[in-house]
């Protein structure tokens, strides 16, 4: 399975976002504190937005959370920014043969133990939070 970098900076920005202290958390400062361009940090911002994870507003440029950081998992976070559709996940490549015993069963083959497998992927992923994040942040290493 393959989850491009768009998931874990969208995690460091919700957290910046969580330990704000009320000052304006810009996306070059998650840019900077994630190692990208701040352009795909406006990009992860629209995919946050559209999923109801954030607010963001123009004129101040102000982003909040739109959510208790309870209530916001990391399967969320995932769910937002990359794809939670097993076909999507696990690629198969479109132009099996249709001819061969195996070619032409292997999306049935195997679609079922994939579908179990984003099951156990959505399952853990959902137990943990922002706030269990934010708690774990503020132990010292």
């Amino acid at each position: 399975m393959r989850v491009s970098l768009q998931f874990p900076i969208a995690v460091n920005a919700l957290l910046l976002l969580s330990l704000g202290n009320n000052s304006r958390v810009t996306s070059e400062r998650i840019a900077e504190s994630s190692g990208c361009n701040a352009v795909i940090v406006r990009n992860i911002y629209k995919k946050l937005r559209d999923a109801g994870l954030i607010s963001t507003s123009s004129g101040k440029g102000a982003t909040t959370l739109t959510r208790n950081l309870e209530d916001i998992s990391l399967w969320d976070i995932y769910a937002a920014v990359e794809t939670a559709q097993t076909d999507e996940i696990f690629k198969i490549p479109p132009n099996v043969s249709d001819t061969c015993p195996v070619g032409s069963r292997l999306r049935s083959l195997l679609i079922n133990h994939l579908d179990d497998s984003v099951t156990a992927l959505r399952e853990e992923m959902s137990k943990v939070n922002l706030a269990m994040l934010a708690d774990e942040l503020q132990r010292p290493v």
